[in-house]
Formats: C-alpha cells, sequence, structure tokens
C-alpha cells in the first residue's frame, strides 16, 4: 500500500488544508456572532434597563480602548506569541466572557448586573480588538493574493448563512420566551454562543500557521522601525495611499457611528421615539437581517468584481452608497421602505468588507508587520469613530431635565440624528472621489503591486471593516 504523501506548503495542500478549515470555522462561529448581534442590546435594554445613551457606551467604550492599544497592537500579539496564539488566547478569553453574561441575565435587579454586563460586552469586542487584526495576518499569509476575493467571498457567504439560520431559532426561542418576562430565552441564546465560539476555538486550534515570507533585509527593517511609528503615520497620511484609505475610512466611520449604535435601540424604544418592536420578535429580526440575507446572495459575485476592478475602486462605490442609507430610516416608519433601504445596505457593506478584507490580506508580505500596520490604521478609525459614537450618545442623552437636544422630526429625536448621520458622511464621499481610484483607473492586477508605490516602504493599501459591528446592526 502506497504511503500517504505528508501534506506541505510547497506543493500547496497545507494551503487548502489551512483554507477548508477557514471555512469550516467560518460556518460554526456564526452561531456567536448572531448572538451577539442581536441580543446584547436586548440584555442591557430590555432586560438589565439601560438608557438609549448608555447602550451607545457599549461601542464607545472599546472603540477608545482600541484606539489606545491598536498602535501596539503588533507587539502585543508578538508577545503572545504570534498570530495564530494570539487568536487562540483571545477566542477562549471570549468563551469565558459569553458564559458569564449568564449571571447578570438571572438577577436584573442587582446594582452590579447592568455594569457587569457592560464589562463582559465591551470585554468581548475588546480582545476581538487584539484577535482580529490577528487572524487577518494570518490569513494574509495564508491565502494566494489571486484568490483572496474570492476566498473571502465564500466563507463570507458560509458564515454570513450560517448567522441567518442562528437568527431564525433565536427568533422563535425570545418569540416564545420575551427577553423583558423570563431570562430563559436569553439564556438559550447564549448557550448556543458559548458553544460557537468554543467549537471555533478547537478548529482554530488545528489550524496551520504558514511559514514566515522572505524576510526583510536589515537596512529595510531599521527603514520600517525608524520611519513608520504610529505617530508618523498619522503625519503622512495625505502622503501616502496607506494614509489615504485611513482618512477616507475615518471619515466615513464618523458619520455612521454617529447614529450607528442606536438603531437597534430605536427599533426597541416604546412611544412614539421608537418603532415599538419586541425584543427578538420576528419583525425585529427581520429588520436585523435583511441586510444580512442580501448579502449572502451578493457575496460570490462581489468578490468576482473586486478581483476584477480592484478593491480600491469597489470601495469607492462602497461608499457612495454607504453615504445616503439613513435617510429611509429618518423619512418614514412604513417597514417596506426601510427593508428597501437595507436591501442596498446589504450590497453596499458587502462590497465595503470583501474590498477591505483584500486589502488587509494584502498590507505587507510579512505577517509581523501587517499587524502593526494593521493596529495602526485601526487606531485611527477607532479614534474617529468614538468621537461619533460619542456625539450621537450626547444627542440622545439630552439636557440633564429631560429636554432633547435634537428637535425631533416625526415625533422621534432618533429621525433627526438618522439625518444628521448622513450629513456627516458626505465628507467621506468627497474624500473617497477624491482620493480614491474610479473603475477605469486601476486594474485587477495592478492591485497586488500597489505596496511599490509607497517610498521607502514594503507597504500597500489597508483599511478596516466597520468597527463594533455586532453593537450596531442593521446597517445603517
Amino acid at each position: 500500500m502506497a504511503q500517504r504523501k505528508p501534506r506541505s506548503w510547497r506543493d500547496g495542500s497545507m494551503v487548502r488544508h489551512g483554507m477548508a478549515i477557514s471555512v469550516l470555522e467560518g460556518l460554526v462561529v456564526g452561531g456567536m456572532f448572531a448572538a451577539l448581534e442581536t441580543m446584547i442590546v436586548p440584555i442591557v435594554q430590555t432586560r438589565l434597563g439601560a438608557s438609549p445613551s448608555l447602550v451607545g457606551w457599549l461601542t464607545i467604550i472599546p472603540l477608545l480602548a482600541l484606539g489606545v492599544i491598536s498602535p501596539a497592537v503588533g507587539r502585543m500579539i508578538g508577545w503572545m506569541g504570534g498570530n495564530r496564539r494570539a487568536v487562540v488566547l483571545t477566542c477562549s478569553l471570549q468563551v469565558v466572557c459569553l458564559a458569564a453574561l449568564s449571571v447578570p441575565v438571572h438577577v436584573p435587579d442587582k446594582a452590579w448586573s447592568l455594569p457587569l454586563a457592560i464589562g463582559l460586552a465591551v470585554t468581548i469586542s475588546l480582545v476581538g480588538s487584539i484577535g482580529g487584526p490577528a487572524w487577518l495576518a494570518w490569513m494574509g499569509g495564508l491565502v494566494p493574493r489571486s484568490l483572496q476575493g474570492r476566498y473571502i467571498g465564500v466563507r463570507s457567504r458560509v458564515f454570513t448563512l450560517c448567522k441567518v439560520g442562528f437568527a431564525v431559532i433565536f427568533a422563535a426561542v425570545m418569540h416564545e420566551l420575551p427577553a423583558a418576562h423570563t431570562p430563559w430565552g436569553l439564556q438559550a441564546v447564549l448557550v448556543v454562543a458559548v458553544l460557537s465560539r468554543l467549537a471555533s476555538t478547537l478548529l482554530l486550534m488545528h489550524q496551520h500557521e504558514p511559514p514566515p515570507g522572505r524576510r526583510l533585509a536589515a537596512k529595510d527593517s531599521q527603514h520600517l522601525t525608524s520611519h513608520l511609528n504610529f505617530f508618523s503615520f498619522v503625519r503622512t497620511m495625505p502622503a501616502t495611499l496607506l494614509g489615504r484609505w485611513t482618512l477616507v475610512w475615518a471619515a466615513l466611520h464618523f458619520g455612521v457611528m454617529l447614529a450607528g449604535p442606536y438603531f437597534a435601540t430605536y427599533m426597541l424604544s416604546r412611544g412614539p421615539d421608537g418603532l415599538n418592536l419586541e425584543a427578538g420578535g420576528y419583525t425585529y429580526m427581520a429588520l436585523m437581517y435583511t441586510a444580512v440575507v442580501v448579502r449572502l446572495l451578493a457575496y460570490p459575485l462581489i468578490g468576482r468584481l473586486v478581483d476584477l476592478f480592484g478593491p480600491a475602486a469597489m470601495l469607492r462605490a462602497a461608499v457612495a452608497g454607504i453615504t445616503m442609507i439613513p435617510l429611509a430610516w429618518a423619512m418614514t416608519t412604513q417597514l417596506w421602505v426601510i427593508i428597501a433601504a437595507e436591501v442596498l445596505s446589504g450590497l453596499c457593506w458587502c462590497t465595503a468588507e470583501i474590498a477591505v478584507g483584500v486589502l488587509l490580506f494584502s498590507c505587507h508580505r510579512d505577517p509581523a508587520e501587517r499587524s502593526r500596520l494593521i493596529g495602526y490604521h485601526q487606531s485611527v478609525v477607532a479614534f474617529v469613530a468614538a468621537l461619533g459614537a460619542i456625539a450621537g450618545s450626547v444627542l440622545l442623552a439630552g439636557h440633564g431635565d429631560g429636554t432633547p437636544l435634537l428637535p425631533p422630526i416625526g415625533d422621534s429625536s432618533f429621525h433627526t440624528l438618522f439625518i444628521l448621520s448622513t450629513l456627516l458622511r458626505l465628507p467621506a464621499l468627497v474624500l473617497a472621489v477624491r482620493l480614491l481610484p474610479g473603475l477605469r483607473e486601476l486594474r485587477a492586477d495592478e492591485s497586488a503591486g500597489l505596496w511599490r508605490l509607497l517610498p521607502g516602504t514594503g507597504l500597500v493599501l489597508t483599511a478596516s471593516r466597520g468597527l463594533m459591528g455586532f453593537f450596531r446592526r442593521p446597517e445603517g
């Protein structure tokens, strides 16, 4: 009997094996993300009685911390033992935090329940800000550049399909066991989330890390260390392609995060100020997941378009659509109009996610440098996004006497906030038109070599996904 040939990086079998595990991991982890996206706000708002402005701090606190730690995220990952170990450690901590969330859910009347729930939710997100860059750097060294757009499309489609399936199950559970009346519906969702992340962690532990690529020459390494620290990165943003991407993405996230953390709060708020939807009910879940289903259908096509036209040009188009989405939420409470806006949202954010994923995978050939550059970019975006979320929280909190800072439109201050969010996304659109290439200006075969256009460095374009996604669904 012929001996089985061992896998190797040279013949590509290890690459195929790693990509297969990654896709399978995307399938099982969907349960955790479905739970976070749909149930964190009901836990703190419906079950524990948090105000809408306080819910915004679920996003603000991690963003501020993210901005502080991101310049050092590359070194932190190195201290943890590299990208693979950092991912496994942060995922394991998320398992512990998800399990601990069961405690405040069962004792909502205790004074410490709300702070504990917020602390655990923030920790889940914060450790993800370390594990996320580590995973991207890990996968960037594993997936061949020519396949990155399609790989992200396939993995995202599998991940989204699983997430939608779990969301339907969660809707049925919460319909029978509403969060306002019993803890057991939320408890069931948390059990699924724990098992989902645990299975994901076990799969990641069996996924190999590719060997490091070509090591930088000594003088190149010294140049990167001495000239590309965080402050020089910020100072030279307008002059480099990497910096221009960061400017566009940060400007967009200021407008997005002004209203982003408060869409779910708007849906759950009672009276004329909100949509009066039951937490976890079918209408609530339909609004939360319309954009997700659109993504599921669009990923393969969008992945091919990103490979064809290049990530820069496709993200430019996505920014234009993202700018206009909140208007439907501001102008009407008709569900069919809002759902139509969420269809557009799904297409635009799908395009942005895949384009940004390719950019992140490609930002450096050395995995340690990829982690460091992602951290620099992530820090800038996090600080700007936090400013937007803080502004939204202050505007919703109103004056001390209870009068709103925002004049209501259609009896709701949320509508005014959504219009303001659209206006504050316009600068990002202007920057995208001025700084990012159009479809005819960038061919797919050029995108893999864009790093060479940055004098003196081995960088390429980089950007980050929308931060803190599971606290701001649906994606206005």
